[in-house]
């Protein structure tokens, strides 16, 4: 039996052709990686506000959606600004205190009487923490850097605050007009499956993105409260590391509390003791009562999609690629269910 090997000219054009789009699209990609990410930033947060907007447009007069928008932009400015303002002066004093303190920290740390301190002269361990004090000193020093580097690097991350903000107020006010279009030009037999389908992968988007907020927020509160009760001073930084931090999935709460316990160690042996055992029941019931409250059954994901997805993310696009990792891998999961369950069906 003899195969015939010929190939015409048209099916080999089409196919060089076919592969010089795909490397096309991943050079572009790689090009304006960094918008893309601006992009899909916009697009998560206007996802998350869209539920917002949707409930204000019903009691605006002829559910004008521009209007709506605008007071969704505006009260969430309004309390962000709040935040900043109030927060901003504490957290700076707070923190420049901190590293003016650092050098006394550490001499009672490795000169005192407690337990910890006789572990660390036994262990050896007094050059290596001389190491990493001067180390910490280093970085803040050279925080301030050249006025020059300040100046790009902060009109380079309000650019993009800006053009996110942007992107997100434009989603919102002709996102729906969009997806309508869309809708339009799919086939009336595939439309109403595409819709559910649709509506399932954004329920795991809103479900998540509105749920990391509420936790990350309570963790930043409850930190910096329990900081502030047993007398552990820079409570507000603290607080707000530790709610930054838990927006990371899987780690970013342990790397938080590990810091926040390690700083109250400078306090006392019993104030890292406390905020231990504080973390440790926060976490469990972050775990088992929080997080399976705000989320539902949105994003139904093992810890193995979890980790394979936020690495993913993060090797694409940094710590916000981790943090839309998993809304992402939760649309991706829900698209490869149905398609299972369709050949299912066709069996």
């Amino acid at each position: 039996m003899t195969i015939d090997m010929n190939i015409s000219a048209r099916a080999t054009f089409k196919l060089l052709g076919l592969i010089t789009v795909f490397v096309g699209a991943l050079l572009v990609a790689y090009l304006t990686r960094k918008e893309l990410v601006w992009i899909g930033t916009a697009f998560f947060l206007a996802v998350a506000l869209n539920p917002a907007v949707e409930r204000t447009s019903r009691v605006m007069p002829r559910r004008n959606r521009l209007l709506a928008t605008l007071s969704v932009f505006l009260i969430v400015v309004a309390v962000f600004s709040f935040l900043i303002g109030s927060l901003t002066p504490p957290l700076v004093s707070q923190t420049a205190q901190l590293g003016k303190n650092l050098p006394g920290y550490t001499d009672a740390l490795v000169h005192g009487h407690s337990l910890v301190s006789q572990q660390i002269r036994d262990w050896n361990l007094v050059d290596r923490i001389r190491e990493s004090q001067s180390q910490l000193l280093s970085y803040a020093s050279s925080a301030g850097g050249s006025f020059f580097s300040i100046v790009k690097g902060f009109f380079s991350s309000f650019a993009a605050g800006i053009t996110v903000l942007g992107l997100t107020f434009f989603m919102l006010l002709e996102g729906p007009g969009w997806i309508e279009t869309f809708w339009k030009m799919v086939p009336a037999k595939h439309r109403s499956h595409g819709r559910a389908l649709a509506d399932k992968m954004y329920g795991a988007v809103t479900g998540y993105v509105t749920g990391n907020v509420l936790t990350s927020l309570l963790a930043a509160t409850l930190t910096a409260l329990a900081l502030a009760i047993i007398g552990v001073p820079f409570a507000i930084p603290l607080g707000i590391l530790v709610g930054l931090f838990d927006f990371l999935p899987l780690v970013g709460a342990t790397i938080g509390a590990t810091v926040v316990v390690l700083v109250s160690l400078f306090t006392s042996v019993w104030a890292a003791l406390v905020m231990l055992v504080f973390f440790i029941i926060y976490q469990q019931l972050e775990n088992h009562l929080l997080q399976p409250i705000v989320y539902g059954k949105t994003v139904q994901m093992s810890p193995l999609s979890v980790l394979i997805s936020v690495l993913i993310g993060a090797g694409i696009g940094g710590i916000l690629g981790a943090l839309v990792a998993i809304p992402i891998g939760a649309s991706v999961q829900i698209v490869l269910r149905d398609l299972a369950d369709i050949h299912l069906v066709a069996d």
